[in-house]
């Protein structure tokens, strides 16, 4: 699958790329204020962010384990090519937002399913989630090599939920979208978002969808 997802109806508009490739960690970096964020993606060199230093230095970050690093999922008001609705998954270090990706959960027919029921492939229920420190391997071939778990804090009949790339994002092949895990457009977003997770171990996400 193309690491450069198909186009976003109502404004295309890929992820933010926080943790862009590039050799010189000397570039000059601006950092916007949260209210700009939206509309001024923050850029930064993956191999400082490895370091846990440049950022730091930056943008005032706190440690691994910090309180205020978290992840959010909202509604972006937008869909894919097929009609599933996108969410915004963002990223937050000491309480400020660093970054975001575009993600799916359920599928274009399940998003008014029971969330709370097992085996609606409805998206994921609203709630705080526990974030796992580390990936492990999908159970079924859409959730692929790579499979961050989330646990959720709160009473649901639903289990084995987690953030995945979706294989067939985009694709008429009936797959598009996932049975209720939270979907990443593309393999470049989950490298970014485990690199996140591996450095700042986020307390937990709260979806809000």
């Amino acid at each position: 699958m193309p690491d450069n997802p198909s186009s976003v109806k109502e404004g295309k508009r890929s992820s933010k790329d926080i943790f862009t490739n590039n050799n010189d960690p000397s570039s000059n970096v601006e950092y916007s204020s949260p209210e700009s964020l939206n509309n001024n993606p923050i850029q930064l060199n993956s191999h400082n962010i490895e370091q846990n230093n440049y950022l730091a230095q930056r943008v005032s970050v706190g440690t691994k384990n910090g309180a205020g690093n978290y992840m959010t999922l909202t509604p972006s008001g937008r869909t894919n090519d097929l009609g599933n609705p996108l969410f915004e998954l963002r990223l937050y270090v000491n309480n400020q937002p660093v970054g975001s990706f575009l993600a799916v959960s359920g599928r274009t027919h399940t998003q008014n399913k029971n969330r709370h029921r097992s085996g609606t492939e409805a998206p994921l229920p609203n709630g705080i989630y526990t974030v796992a420190k580390n990936y492990t391997r999908g159970t079924i071939a859409e959730a692929g090599e790579r499979f961050l778990p989330i646990t959720p804090r709160f009473r649901t009949g639903r289990t084995d939920l987690g953030i995945h790339v979706d294989p067939s994002y985009n694709k008429n092949n009936g797959e598009d979208g996932t049975s209720g895990c939270i979907g990443l457009t593309n393999t470049r977003d989950l490298d970014q978002l485990l690199n996140y997770v591996r450095n700042y171990q986020p307390q937990y996400i709260n979806v809000q969808i």
